[in-house]
């Protein structure tokens, strides 16, 4: 992990209390053979002709892929007027693949911004994966925090259940996260309550037969937290997939500038050696500055990420973070795919047979 991390003062602000309409997304990885050609899939978009996969290579239940890691993309929301479909086809025609896990935020509102499952998403999630992430706020001016001894106490049953039932019926598996980088936050509550409300959300969600949830517990990440994670953890019954959130923040942060193992191994040594290494890890934001002394070290920075990958092999998934962290700041951590080579070079390792992994049978089409 980068030094210098800590904090990201007003980072979840900044790019989650969003209005309808400006959905953020991830995409990740194309599920297709690199040997095969590229046809068209009705929406001008280049996509590659599958190839037999084995069995053993198709995902499990909890959308694992057994023998590599989706490859995936964070994309930041831009002009207003533009809907997100629209936006997740313009990033697949610039990298020339369909993309396949979509990223998007909620709050716990009864508004738009509440609602699962959008009708973007429902268009989306017709041969992606949907990954949610469900904040305890309600966006607004001012945003207003929940408190998560209120949300286990039982003060949003009636929206939860309402929520819980609307993902019943879209009836495919989602990934699901509650309150995301809750390790840097103390307004919301002790660790304690944290785990109860996580609780107390998944129980709901069993009680009314929703079956189509996948479960991930998401943490920074940054090693200066990790004395929290312990504690902050709802247990391995209530979890499947984990994830958090590495950056090599180099020159916009006054960091040390560090290669993609060096960003990420840290936390992932650190889940391995202390009783999480069953649980497959999703890196739900990653990505790098650009290094003054050396223009080519973003591109070069991104080509060797699948490398890296088969070397912790518990990542089951990767979602580059294509934003500016902060952008009302002068010096904000420029994220996205830009500079000299970068957009080659992040196509480059897409296209490694590690990260080229079959989606489930519902992204492809089935049910």
């Amino acid at each position: 992990m980068s030094a210098g991390n800590a904090g990201r003062p007003g980072f979840a602000r900044a790019r989650r209390g969003l209005p309808r309409g400006r959905l953020l997304a991830a995409a990740g990885v194309l599920l297709l053979s690199v040997a095969t050609g590229c046809s068209g899939d009705g929406d001008g978009v280049p996509v590659a002709t599958a190839q037999p996969t084995a069995d053993g290579c198709r995902p499990t239940d909890k959308l694992v892929p057994p023998c590599g890691a989706y490859w995936g993309m964070y994309i930041a929301p831009g002009d207003p007027r533009v809907p997100v479909v629209e936006a997740v086809g313009s990033m697949e025609s610039r990298l020339g693949r369909k993309l396949d896990v979509i990223f998007s935020y909620h709050d716990m509102s009864d508004g738009p911004n509440g609602t699962f499952i959008r009708e973007d998403e429902v268009e989306l999630g017709r041969d992606r994966i949907l990954l949610l992430s469900w904040e305890a706020k309600i966006w607004g001016s001012p945003e207003r925090t929940l408190l998560w001894r209120d949300i286990a106490g039982g003060s949003m049953d009636a929206l939860i259940d309402k929520q819980a039932e609307r993902i019943k019926s879209y009836g495919r598996r989602v990934m699901l996260g509650f309150d995301g980088e809750m390790d840097r936050r103390e307004t919301s509550g002790t660790a304690a309550e944290y785990v109860a409300a996580y609780k107390h959300i998944h129980d709901r969600f069993e009680k009314l037969g929703v079956t189509n949830v996948v479960w991930v517990w998401a943490v920074t990440g940054f090693m200066e937290y990790k004395d929290t994670w312990k504690g902050l953890y709802p247990g391995h019954d209530y979890v499947d997939w984990i994830s958090y959130d590495p950056y090599n923040f180099a020159g916009c942060r006054g960091a040390k500038w560090q290669d993609f193992a060096q960003t990420v191994k840290p936390t992932y040594d650190w889940f391995q050696a202390n009783g999480f290494a069953d649980k497959p890890i999703i890196i739900g934001e990653y990505s790098t500055e650009v290094d003054p002394k050396n223009p080519s070290a973003k591109a070069d920075w991104f080509r060797g990420v699948p490398q890296a990958l088969k070397t912790m092999p518990k990542i089951k998934a990767v979602l580059q973070w294509n934003a500016v962290l902060e952008p009302e700041s002068p010096n904000g951590c420029d994220f996205r795919l830009e500079g000299p080579g970068v957009v080659e070079a992040f196509a480059e390792a897409g296209r490694d047979p590690y990260v080229n992994q079959p989606l489930p049978d519902q992204a492809a089409g089935g049910s």
